[in-house]
């Protein structure tokens, strides 16, 4: 890979272009986190009480979500 010189204007818009398509990821795994946090609340204390069993648990979300 060589070099490449870049005016100004050029590195601003690649450094926006990369910062942009970070923040979407971040947004994007944040997202992804709060649904996995919800999934664990809502299952683990039923799958600890024996409410449901592994094996229901993904008809058990179906069914709820």
């Amino acid at each position: 890979m060589s070099a490449q010189v870049l005016s100004p204007a050029q590195l601003l818009l690649k450094f926006e272009d990369y910062m942009h398509n970070l923040s979407v990821r971040v947004q994007r795994n944040n997202e992804e986190s709060r649904t996995l946090t919800a999934l664990r609340d809502t299952l683990l204390p039923k799958l600890i009480s024996g409410e449901i069993r592994v094996k229901d648990a993904e008809r058990f979300l179906v069914n709820t979500l």
